[in-house]
């Protein structure tokens, strides 16, 4: 528990009020003093989120953490940059500002754009919340110069755990990335997000590529339809990465290579890099 998720919880057993307040909805609310009082959690509801109703404009491709800790952003940017590869794409970061994972992968810095601060990294455009969203509002991604834009949107861990509650129409029209760990607690969890997102979905499974029994045995019956179908990709775990985090250098090219697979997985029609 954080130390912002204590401090509310003692506002609120002051207040009086016991509702279920986790550390997610602390983040969304931004300041842990509002949690006093009987009021609902601020973080997005789906239907504030742009991408999310059915008849998404533009091309969408939604990169997701199956659980906590996947690595959803080092995929996001490896998907992003095997897709632009064949045109140009959008980047879009929708995490709280301090916790990023792209904070440092533009190469260049752009400045800011009202809610969004813009990069560049070679042809890739990376934008960034650049402050909490307002009553949990999420602002739609920047314009592009381009007719019919390709966006990867870097979901993480916490706005995936929003887009699953309630549960339902998860995503509508994007097509989507679901990242994994390759461990036993991890598909186990992966598995339930693959069960609400319900079509069609690749996974970046993050490890050995060769995976251990019990790992295997553990898999239900989504995640071992799409490894027999080779939907699943492997993503190597990177020494570097682990230490410094994305920056403006190259992708390892493990972990580029894997991105272009997956790329070829999801582009839309006539469209694979």
């Amino acid at each position: 528990m954080t130390v912002e998720a204590m401090r509310a919880a003692v506002i609120a057993i002051r207040s009086g009020n016991f509702d279920d307040l986790n550390d997610l909805d602390v983040v969304w609310r931004g300041q842990a003093s509002r949690a006093a009082g009987p009021v609902a959690a601020s973080r997005p509801a789906a239907s504030s989120i742009p991408w999310v109703a059915s008849n998404v404009g533009d091309p969408v491709v939604l990169v997701m953490a199956g659980h906590a800790g996947a690595g959803a952003s080092t995929v996001a940017l490896a998907v992003a940059e095997g897709l632009a590869e064949a045109r140009r794409v959008q980047l879009v970061d929708y995490a709280e500002p301090v916790q990023s994972g792209l904070v440092a992968a533009p190469a260049i810095e752009m400045g800011t754009d009202g809610a969004w601060r813009r990069g560049r990294r070679n042809r890739l455009d990376v934008v960034r919340l650049t402050r909490h969203p307002a009553d949990g509002v999420l602002p739609p991604p920047p314009e592009t110069d381009d007719a019919e834009p390709l966006r990867v949107v870097d979901a993480g861990w916490s706005l995936t755990r929003t887009l699953l509650d309630p549960p339902g129409s998860v995503v509508g029209g994007a097509m989507v990335v679901v990242v994994t760990r390759v461990t036993v607690p991890s598909v186990r969890q992966t598995e339930q997000l693959l069960a609400a997102v319900g079509g069609e979905a690749a996974v970046a499974a993050v490890g050995p590529a060769r995976w251990p029994r019990l790992v295997e045995v553990s898999c239900g019956p989504r995640l071992r339809e799409l490894r027999s179908r080779g939907q699943v990709v492997p993503v190597p775990i990177d020494r570097q990465l682990q230490i410094a985090g994305l920056t403006g250098d190259r992708l390892p090219k493990p972990v580029a290579a894997a991105g272009r697979s997956l790329a070829a997985l999801v582009a839309p029609a006539g469209e694979t890099p």
